[in-house]
């Protein structure tokens, strides 16, 4: 294999694909290595996995001679990482063995055979979907922190992915906090329900652009989901297990309403919560005419109070909520107003945008004292 590419191209892909590479997980040596590929005369492939997701994506390149390897991706990373930006020219011979030369840098890396890469698996045409990749972001952004971390429950270590017609919506919990958020897609194919495991949400975060125009597919079959867009796929196994009814828990009506600038509230928060992680990250809302009164209070830290102007419709309440559960999700909401929805101390209070966007938040109330 010869073949010649950037510098800038190959390391961003290095470092795209080396997230899915089994990082010493696996009795499996060559699951450390990504794999490297010629296609056709002008694109060099890199696949790399774990058995658990993968990924695939092409570069540009001048191939001289085709052929295929598998390389350390540690240590092509950061060779690449500190190499002159200029072309870097790769050869391999009948041994595995990697040559690679950019500039006055002369190299030779210890590959193995790319008969030993398992490859990434062919997925069936099942259920699917195509979306903006800038709308994709955004949901996944809004939902995907609320995934739980307790691997005792994988069911919640994911992402629920409901497609039904010509709208997707996804769904996080981790029991104490709920993500909700729909939004109308470009097509649709089928009805399906999937839990897609947050770190292949997260690496698929990390791709997807922020911008008008670009678009990516989705193919739910044979326990996997397949990603693709331009030049790149990711492959997940899905999780598997029945994920909660989500629906039960949001509120069907509530009889306290407050709407707050976000930005407002999201600074108070921030700044109280400085306080409130010393006492469990309690955040007391008190609401005391038109203004929102945030308190938290502990021994070794003091005191802290912020006043937050607003709208209100209904009573007056005083209510406690975890202040990290707050933050993050204010984090997210990029929305100028938003509505808090409220009941009773002992009921879950309710986050959404004061514009017309599907996005729900549940949150669970904590104790007042």
């Amino acid at each position: 294999m010869k073949v010649t590419c950037s510098r800038k191209d190959f390391y961003e892909g290095m470092q795209t694909v080396g997230r899915a590479v089994s990082g010493g997980r696996s009795t499996l040596p060559v699951l450390s290595n990504v794999l490297l590929k010629t296609e056709g005369s002008d694109r060099l492939r890199l696949l790399a996995t774990d058995l658990e997701i993968g990924m695939d994506l092409s570069v540009p390149a001048i191939v001289e001679a085709e052929g295929a390897t598998t390389a350390p991706a540690r240590i092509l990373t950061e060779m690449l990482s500190t190499l002159p930006e200029s072309e870097v020219y790769m050869e391999v011979d009948e041994k595995d063995t990697i040559h690679l030369k950019c500039q006055r840098s002369d190299y030779n890396i210890l590959g193995l055979s790319a008969d030993e890469f398992p490859m990434l698996p062919e997925v069936a045409e099942g259920s699917g979907f195509t979306i903006q990749q800038a709308l994709l972001r955004e949901m996944l952004r809004q939902t995907i922190f609320a995934v739980a971390t307790d691997e005792t429950r994988p069911f919640l270590t994911g992402v629920l992915m409901v497609l039904n017609g010509a709208n997707l919506r996804l769904v996080a919990t981790d029991t104490h906090r709920l993500a909700l958020r729909s939004a109308e897609i470009l097509s649709g194919r089928d009805s399906a329900s999937a839990i897609v495991p947050a770190r292949a949400m997260n690496e698929l975060q990390r791709v997807l652009v922020n911008e008008e125009g670009p678009v990516v597919e989705a193919n739910i079959a044979d326990n996997q989901i397949v990603f693709t867009m331009d030049g790149f796929r990711l492959n997940s196994r899905l999780i598997e297990g029945q994920f909660p009814n989500y629906e039960r828990v949001i509120p069907s009506s509530h009889d306290k309403r407050l709407t707050m600038q976000t930005d407002e509230l999201s600074k108070a928060v921030r700044r109280a919560s400085i306080v409130a992680r010393e006492s469990a990250n309690r955040l007391i809302f008190a609401t005391d005419e038109d203004k929102l009164i945030l308190t938290a209070e502990s021994g070794e830290v003091g005191r802290a109070r912020e006043e937050v102007e607003m709208t209100r419709e209904g009573g007056d309440i005083k209510i406690a909520f975890n202040a990290k559960y707050l933050a993050d999700v204010l984090n997210v909401m990029d929305f100028e107003g938003l509505h808090l929805e409220l009941t009773d101390p002992l009921k879950p209070g309710v986050l959404k945008p004061a514009e017309d966007i599907d996005f729900t938040y549940i949150i669970m109330p904590m104790q007042l004292a």
